[in-house]
């Protein structure tokens, strides 16, 4: 049996800011896609539309979501079996 590689440090990363900016760039196609729209229902590419604006919308409930993460991370209040919010790695499983 091969040993196993620990796992790596987690990346410090802001989850917010990812989200947001992913939630806004869904929302700039969705600002370039209603100028044209019908052209786009002419070549029947409306779902063009509708996944920018599904997109944006996923993107709020995602930087809702990451908001509240964070809040409970910086409280103390992290679910129980994630790993801690200091970037330490629980033991892993035998």
């Amino acid at each position: 049996m091969r040993s196993r590689r620990p796992n790596p440090q987690p990346l410090e990363v802001d989850a917010v800011k990812v989200v947001t900016f992913g939630t806004a760039l869904w929302g700039l196609a969705l600002l370039a896609c209603l100028p044209n729209l019908s052209t786009l229902a002419e070549d029947d590419h409306l779902w063009w539309v509708q996944t920018a604006a599904m997109g944006f919308g996923l993107g709020l409930l995602g930087i809702w979501v990451c908001r509240r993460r964070r809040a409970k991370l910086r409280r103390g209040d992290a679910p129980a079996g994630r790993p801690p919010a200091t970037g330490e790695l629980p033991p892993p499983l035998a």
